[in-house]
């Protein structure tokens, strides 16, 4: 099962630009499967495991942000209502 949780998208104005910070979904997973091979109740902190971006424009922002959601885990309740709504 995917760790779902809080998962923060940070975007910062420069001079030049902007910075994006998202979730390291890759490393997220990991330490997820690790923790998990320790013991029955995974438990652990994600706000440190992110990625870093620079962007130039907006356009660029928004495309990196949309990736980093697409890559989110689904909720247990995201997909219990997506099977309820499917069944007429």
């Amino acid at each position: 099962m995917a760790h779902t949780g809080t998962y923060r998208v940070s975007v910062e104005t420069l001079e030049n630009g902007y910075s994006v910070e998202v979730p390291d979904m890759a490393a997220i997973a990991k330490k997820h499967a690790d923790e998990k091979k320790k013991s029955q109740m995974p438990s652990m902190y994600i706000g440190d495991m992110t990625k870093k971006f620079a962007a130039k424009s907006v356009k660029e922002v928004l495309k990196l942000v949309q990736q980093s959601l697409e890559q989110l885990p689904e909720g247990e309740y995201d997909a219990a209502f997506s099977e309820a709504a499917s069944k007429k």
